[in-house]
């Protein structure tokens, strides 16, 4: 049977992946690592070897956190120029300004994304990053938008930062900050909405991308009409970021805040959907605090109050297809019915809905491990997690524009609806190019370095079948063919006995290192290592 068809089970045979009820047995090897790579981006190897034994529930906890955990410190560059204005480049500046202006933003950009990769190939538990990238796919905002403007980068720091802090919060938490979040308000062009003429854009994306979709998943109604997207837009009128040196208007010592324009607002009623009513306020009323609380806030109450099951539905296939299976043609109804349902029945509470997902029957089902094709970031990402190295120190592409060429530039999504993943991740440039880094850092990784990899684990001093076999078992997510691990285990051997290759070992014999940089090679351009 295809994994796809499994994934599409309906009846009795539905069985075969489990449900929502909770995995019990103490996690082995094999169950820990699937977890670790689906809730991090790849585990070293000792991180793996302290869950064997846990339990699921216990493992998550460990490897979340609770939510309220710092903030990852910004570099010492960085913090040079996240509250620093510019002029708005596209502000009549002559030509010479304009680009010096433009190439300080791209210059800052990259630095950001950099910040924000070396943090998933550093972190430790709890574990932060992942679960930003989820949220980062879905509320998508793009550094260059409108075909001519740069978000300033200290809004896309500012907007990594609401999605990190919100990674295990309440969805409705989530749209809230997110609304009033000065790099959406900016991509989204809240920022030239006023009572005259409403913005749309936002609103709309709000309920077809961001929450409920254009029709409930289930049963195919439409979840909003175009009035409603008319009656929320100007209930969000007003609302500006404070993004550029000198704008008119915006308030003194709040750099890249949001700020509200009460003469922008369009204060009479509006009415979205059946029963959401905001009422007309007057001009006393007309405050940045109420209009955010009785207006914006309310937008967000009527939506999750009138399309509660809609947008649980929603977010819970989002969930599904970004750390289950990401087939665009492939998903298990079921499955995302019963968990919608209960992330409805716990208020739309993230961490409640991740623990529950993760620690369930179905997740640790044979059928989900290996099934989903690394992202550009888990691609590289990973490598450098199993290596213990960091490609950017190698003296090669770096990390950054490693990711960048294999079509996952972070806050650059191909559309505000993110990226496609599934096989898009794989075409026949960005292959070729995963094939080349992977073998670029395996090149240039020192000797020393890769006595040391061998070395995480404890069969190096058995026999190199056992070795073999544990190493494969942590770099490919499947279990192999005793043929492979034959071949692999000549590879390594390198012309070398068995009693030649142990003894060379802790001698950092060069044949041994050849043949242990020859395996690694191999196995990361094996096919199912492009799997998770």
């Amino acid at each position: 049977m295809k994994r796809r068809d499994l994934l599409n089970l309906t009846g009795n045979d539905e069985k075969l992946l489990g449900t929502l009820d909770e995995y019990t047995t103490p996690l082995d090897y094999a169950k820990s690592l699937h977890l670790l790579r689906r809730l991090s981006f790849h585990p070293a190897p000792d991180q793996v070897a302290q869950f064997v034994g846990k339990t699921a529930a216990e493992a998550f906890e460990i490897i979340v956190g609770n939510g309220t955990e710092s903030v990852p410190e910004p570099t010492s560059s960085m913090k040079s120029w996240l509250d620093v204005l510019e002029e708005d480049p596209l502000d009549n500046l002559p030509n010479d300004v304009r680009a010096e202006i433009e190439g300080r933003h791209k210059e800052h950009f990259n630095e950001f994304t950099a910040w924000w990769l070396d943090n998933m190939s550093s972190e430790t538990f709890p574990c932060q990053e992942k679960l930003t990238l989820f949220l980062h796919s879905i509320w998508c905002i793009e550094f260059a938008y409108d075909t001519l403007a740069f978000l300033p980068p200290p809004l896309l720091y500012r907007n990594n930062v609401t999605l990190r802090k919100n990674r295990l919060a309440d969805y409705k938490t989530v749209a809230r900050d997110v609304t009033l979040d000065g790099a959406m308000i900016m991509y989204q062009s809240l920022f030239y909405s006023g009572k005259a003429a409403p913005n749309e854009n936002y609103m709309r994306e709000l309920m077809e991308l961001f929450t409920m979709g254009i029709g409930d998943l289930s049963t195919g109604a439409a979840n909003y009409t175009e009035g409603d997207i008319r009656e929320g837009a100007r209930a969000l009128t007003g609302w500006r970021t404070v993004a550029y040196l000198g704008q008119n208007g915006a308030p003194s010592n709040r750099p890249f805040e949001t700020f509200f324009m009460k003469s922008q607002h369009d204060t009479n009623a509006k009415k979205i959907m059946q029963f959401g009513q905001i009422p007309a306020i007057t001009d006393d009323e007309n405050t940045e605090d109420l209009v955010k609380n009785t207006e914006v806030y309310k937008v967000i109450d009527i939506l999750f109050n009138e399309k509660g099951m809609s947008i649980a539905r929603f977010i819970s296939e989002k969930i599904f297809r970004f750390f289950i299976y990401s087939d665009p043609g492939a998903v298990n109804l079921t499955f995302v019915e019963d968990l919608a349902q209960y992330m409805f029945d716990n208020t739309f509470n993230l961490k409640k809905v991740f623990k529950k997902l993760f620690t369930s029957q179905f997740f640790f089902s044979d059928p989900i491990r290996g099934s989903q094709i690394k992202t550009p970031v888990e691609f590289m990402i990973g490598l450098e997690k199993m290596l213990g190295v960091d490609y950017d120190s190698l003296g090669s592409v770096g990390t950054r524009p490693a990711v960048s060429s294999l079509e996952q530039i972070l806050y650059t999504p191909p559309n505000v609806a993110g990226w496609k993943a599934y096989r898009t991740w794989i075409s026949t440039s960005t292959y070729p190019l995963r094939a080349k880094y992977a073998k670029d850092m395996i090149t240039k990784i020192t000797n020393e370095q890769i006595i040391a990899f061998v070395k995480k684990f404890p069969d190096y001093t058995t026999t190199t079948a056992k070795l073999v076999s544990a190493m494969v078992d942590y770099l490919l997510p499947l279990k192999v063919s005793q043929a492979r691990l034959d071949k692999f285990q000549t590879i390594i051997l390198n012309g070398l006995s068995e009693t030649q290759w142990i003894g060379g070992v802790g001698t950092n014999n060069a044949k041994v290192i050849e043949g242990i940089r020859a395996f690694l090679t191999s196995a990361v351009l094996s096919p199912d290592f492009q799997l998770c």
